[in-house]
C-alpha cells in the first residue's frame, strides 16, 4: 500500500505487546559533593523492566562516583560552582542495511553554558562489531579522562588536558538570552503560496493528540487516522522492478487526473515518486521508465511533459539537496483538494516536512514549510 511505515506508526499501540528484548543506550552524570570531579557514564538497559547498568571505574580515576546508582540525571554542579549539563541520543534507526536497527549513540556536554562536545559518538556506528566504545568520561577543571572498552573487556583510561577558556563559547541556543527556549516537538510553519491563515489552521489540526504523540507524526507516516488522510484507491501495475500503482481521482472539484505512484522502503529507494497526468493518459509505455538507472541513480529515467506534475525529491522546491530516492510523499485531502505532505527519509534534513499543492494545469506549489523543534545537541 502507498502509506509509509504504517506498521511503525501503529507501534504506539502495540509496543506494550512486544515480546522481543532490545537494548537501549543511556547515559547519566554524577557530580561529587566534595571534590571538583564529575563522571559521565555510558551504558544501557534491556527492555522488559531491566535496570540501567554502567561500568564502574577504579577509585583512583573517579573517586568512587561510578559506583553510584543509576539516576537518569542530566544536570549537576561541582563545588567550584561549575554547572554541567548532559544530553544523550541516538542516530536514526532503519529497517534495512547492516546494523540499521542498532544505530550509533552520542552525547553533548555543556559546562557553564559553554558547548564542550556536540553529538560526540560514544557507541560505535552502524554494524560496528568488536570496536571500542566510551564507557565513561571523568571531568576535572584541569583534565578529562576517557575510559573505553571493547564489549565486556577491560577498560583503558587515558587523560588529556582541559581548560574552560574562550575557545568554548556560550551556546545561545541551549541558553537563550531571554530565557525562552522552544519546547521540543513544537511545530512551526512558514507560508509559501498558501492563503493567509492556511498554514496556521493546518498546524492546529496537526497538534491534535493521538495516543502518545501529536497527529503530525502520524501524518508523516501516512496513518489512516491522521487529519486529512486520503487512502487513494489504486490498482497495481505489472512491473516487476517496483511497487507502482495507478489511480484516477479528482485532485480538485471537477478536475480529474491520473496518478502513477511508486513507493519504496529499501536501502536503495526509501521514498516515493508521484506523477500526476492528464485524465486518460496511456501509462503502459511509461512504466518501464519509472526507474533510477544504474548509470545515474539519482535521476529518474522518466522526464516531464507539458501538463504533467512530477513530485520527486531533489527538485528546486522539494529538498533540492536530497536524492530523489529518499523523499516521501503522503496524500492528503483538504477541502476536497489533493495535497501531498513531503518529508525526507533522513531526520537530519530540514525542514521536517513540506505541504505541496497541485496546479490544475500542471506543476506543484509549496503551501507550507513545516519545522518540528528537535532536541538540541
Amino acid at each position: 500500500m502507498f502509506w509509509r511505515y504504517l506498521v511503525a506508526a501503529l507501534a504506539f499501540t502495540t509496543a506494550s505487546a512486544a515480546k522481543a528484548d532490545y537494548w537501549t543506550p543511556q547515559a547519566d552524570i554524577v557530580c561529587s559533593r566534595h571534590d571538583n570531579v564529575a563522571v559521565i557514564r555510558f551504558g544501557g538497559a534491556w527492555s522488559g523492566g531491566g535496570s540501567t547498568t554502567f561500568r564502574t571505574l577504579p577509585h583512583r580515576i573517579d573517586g568512587g562516583l561510578s559506583q553510584s546508582r543509576a539516576s537518569n540525571r542530566t544536570n549537576c554542579r561541582l563545588p567550584n560552582g561549575w554547572r554541567l549539563r548532559l544530553r544523550d541520543g541516538q542516530k536514526q534507526a532503519f529497517a534495512y542495511g547492516a546494523g540499521g536497527a542498532d544505530p550509533p549513540a552520542f552525547f553533548s556536554l555543556w559546562i557553564e553554558r559553554r558547548h564542550i562536545f556536540s553529538a560526540k559518538e560514544w557507541k560505535p556506528h552502524y554494524d560496528a562489531e568488536n570496536q571500542l566504545q566510551i564507557t565513561a568520561l571523568v571531568v576535572r577543571p584541569n583534565r578529562l579522562t576517557w575510559c573505553r572498552a571493547q564489549d565486556e573487556g577491560p577498560q583503558l583510561c587515558t587523560d588529556e588536558p582541559f581548560r574552560l577558556d574562550k575557545k568554548y563559547r556560550v551556546d545561545t541556543t541551549e541558553y537563550p538570552a531571554n530565557g525562552r527556549k522552544r519546547k521540543v516537538g513544537t511545530l512551526l510553519a512558514t507560508s509559501g503560496e498558501a492563503p493567509n491563515g492556511f498554514c496556521r489552521q493546518y498546524l492546529k489540526a496537526m497538534r491534535a493528540k493521538m495516543l502518545d504523540d501529536v497527529a503530525f507524526s502520524y501524518a508523516l507516516s501516512g496513518h489512516e487516522s491522521a487529519p486529512f488522510a486520503w487512502d487513494l484507491t489504486a490498482r497495481a501495475q505489472s512491473f516487476p522492478k517496483s511497487d507502482i500503482r495507478q489511480a484516477d481521482i479528482d485532485i480538485a472539484p471537477g478536475v480529474r487526473r491520473r496518478l502513477l505512484l511508486w513507493h519504496g522502503e529499501n536501502h536503495f529507494f526509501d521514498g516515493d515518486v508521484v506523477l500526476v497526468l492528464p485524465q486518460g493518459t496511456s501509462t503502459a509505455k511509461l512504466l518501464p521508465q519509472i526507474d533510477f538507472p544504474g548509470t545515474n541513480p539519482d535521476v529518474l529515467a522518466l522526464g516531464e511533459a507539458r501538463g504533467w506534475t512530477r513530485l520527486i525529491g531533489g527538485s528546486r522546491n522539494i529538498y533540492p539537496r536530497v536524492s530523489p530516492r529518499y523523499v516521501h510523499f503522503v496524500p492528503e485531502r483538504i477541502k476536497g483538494r489533493l495535497y501531498f505532505l513531503a518529508s525526507p527519509t533522513s531526520l537530519d534534513e530540514r525542514p521536517t516536512a513540506i505541504l505541496l499543492g497541485l496546479r490544475p494545469k500542471g506543476g506543484s506549489r509549496v503551501m507550507c514549510r513545516i519545522q518540528r523543534v528537535e532536541p538540541h545537541f
